[in-house]
């Protein structure tokens, strides 16, 4: 007989081999972990580093790292250590969210570690290579997953090094070095606006009757609380006329704010679907397809990212839900209409088929209704 095909399993889900199916009754999953429990053994662990308590530790050739992971940023994102020295990195998942799994590599030191929400993890290695390594989130786990990195530096002890962005500031004539320090001030200005509105925003709605919305507004804060010390260093510099030093300093100002907007757009997703009206069964279906199809892997909805926001889009086409349809069914078909074309251009690929049956589909159209209806949200 035939064999029927189940389920196919898209890239953004992950890898289909290897795979073994368990009776769904079986299984009794948590939303998330308790924070620091150990990757392992499933108890807690000793080294659980939370949000300000990142740190390097050295004791002769022996460096431990505490560091922490959240959309999009691993904390520190710089390690520096000599070369021979033995290193342990002790990673602590801060996220909330049940769907933010991170993953840590150290580029050519061949050590992996996957930590779900909650969780502790740890590597070790012997620094025996001179050089600067990367160091970064192996899950694509948000908009922001390609700036989820840092360096690691390994210097020998008896050499001198220098940095090449102070380096390259140094280069640059007063004028060009002011305009340089109002280019970064003013980019810190429009994120924190960005910060604010969504604080507005937060606090209108009542966020803190959601537990787990309230939970990432912690984590946003936890990050924000940060800026005032570092933004201080950069005020201090620049009244002393070391501008040079003072655009430094903002830059790390600015890397704190971007990790507050990330975890507060989150939250302010979060609490928009709380608030919002609730799903028809179609439209939870439709929801329920959409994330199993991959199609959150590309689209967004209310931002911007890898693909099309849908907000709106049964309205963008005349008889807009048999467009959507038909879409769907067999995208192919659409790749040299114009519109489709300009999309194919503009974000640099094309919707595959996800195989969809008709009644998924017209879920997906619900889904895509109720997104609309609450747009305003």
């Amino acid at each position: 007989a035939k064999m029927e095909l189940l389920y196919d399993m898209p890239i953004p889900l992950g890898e289909p081999h290897d795979v073994i199916s368990i009776e769904a009754s079986k299984l009794k999953p948590a939303t998330t972990y308790a924070m620091g429990t150990n990757s392992r053994t499933g108890k807690e662990s000793p080294f659980v580093t939370l949000a300000g308590q990142e740190r390097v530790e050295r004791n002769g050739k022996n460096v431990t790292v505490y560091a922490t992971m959240i959309r999009s940023h691993i904390n520190p994102e710089h390690i520096e250590v000599n070369k021979g020295d033995n290193v342990t990195i002790h990673l602590t998942n801060l996220e909330r969210a049940q769907d933010e799994t991170h993953g840590f590599t150290v580029d050519l030191y061949n050590i992996h570690a996957s930590l779900e929400p909650g969780k502790t993890a740890t590597v070790n290695f012997v620094a025996d290579e001179e050089g600067v390594f990367p160091y970064y989130c192996t899950e694509f786990c948000s908009a922001l997953h390609l700036e989820m990195m840092g360096y690691l530096l390994v210097k020998d002890p008896n050499k001198k090094y220098e940095s090449a962005k102070a380096n390259r500031l140094k280069t640059l004539s007063p004028e060009a070095l002011k305009a340089e320090y109002d280019k970064v001030i003013a980019t810190n200005k429009a994120t924190d606006e960005v910060i604010q509105s969504v604080v507005a925003y937060l606090k209108e709605k009542h966020y803190e009757k959601y537990p787990k919305v309230k939970e990432l507004v912690t984590d946003a804060l936890d990050q924000y609380g940060k800026i005032p010390e570092v933004k201080a260093k950069a005020d201090e510099a620049y009244k002393k006329g070391d501008v040079n030093g003072a655009i430094l300093w903002e830059y790390q100002v600015w890397q704190y704010m971007v990790k507050t907007a990330d975890v507060g757009l989150r939250a302010k997703n979060n609490l928009a679907k709380e608030i919002a009206t609730p799903m028809s069964p179609a439209a939870a279906k439709g929801e329920e397809a959409y994330l199993k199809g991959g199609c959150n892997g590309c689209h967004v909805i209310g931002q911007v990212s890898s693909g099309p926001d849908l907000t709106g889009v049964l309205l963008r086409h005349e008889n807009g839900e048999k467009w959507v349809f038909d879409f769907i069914k067999d995208p192919s078909k659409f790749y040299g209409d114009e519109y489709i074309k300009s999309m194919i251009d503009y974000f640099n690929l094309r919707m595959p088929n996800q195989h969809m049956s008709d009644q998924e589909i017209k879920d997906i159209i619900e889904y895509l209704k109720w997104i609309d209806e609450n747009a305003g949200m």
